[in-house]
């Protein structure tokens, strides 16, 4: 998580660091500001749905917790449960992608919102180590969507270069980018 608020070359895919100066690459052609603004317009809206759905799922649980139908043990294993959900989502497939209507995780703009989904069914748990998580991850998501506010250049393909397909690194990626796919290797 930290290193999602950190900006670093190494190690971190660029989908997950695109929201810093050095991982903007502006794309040579001139930028269609039309296109952009409406980039602008379509993906919160998109990502206010995916974020509503979200809460929805955790005051279930919560309402499920608080009535004693599940205890801080379930609450731990429904987060784990998340992060394998996650891990599926970025290695086989991603449920998100038909509402984000994005190509690939590098482009997707709720790319680091993964802790904070992972780690929300700790809201309630307690705890220092299950609220530290909680407030990193919580960090973490606000330090990206001001990021997308503040600079929503660095996340459109069309503006950053750095997230074209052309220039994709990210190994996970061999699903969705002809460029690295095994195969044409």
């Amino acid at each position: 998580m930290l290193l999602q608020i950190i900006p670093i070359k190494k190690k971190v895919p660029v989908g997950s660091q695109k929201l810093f100066t050095n991982r903007f690459q502006p794309i040579r052609e001139k930028v269609n500001y039309e296109a952009l603004e409406r980039y602008i317009i379509s993906t919160p809206k998109a990502a206010y749905k995916v974020f509503l759905l979200w809460c929805v799922l955790i005051a279930g649980i919560g309402v499920l917790y608080y009535t004693h139908a599940l205890d801080k043990i379930q609450l731990f294993l429904i987060s784990v449960f998340f992060y394998v959900c996650d891990l599926i989502c970025v290695l086989i497939w991603c449920p998100f992608r038909l509402i984000m209507k994005n190509r690939c995780c590098t482009t997707c703009r709720i790319f680091n919102w993964d802790h904070l989904m992972m780690f929300s069914p700790l809201i309630f748990m307690g705890g220092f180590y299950a609220t530290s998580l909680v407030v990193l991850s919580a960090a973490a998501w606000l330090v990206w969507e001001l990021c997308v506010m503040m600079y929503p250049e660095r996340f459109w393909d069309h503006s950053n270069a750095a997230l074209q397909c052309s220039a994709c690194t990210d190994k996970l990626c061999t699903q969705y980018c002809q460029k690295l796919r095994p195969e044409q290797r």
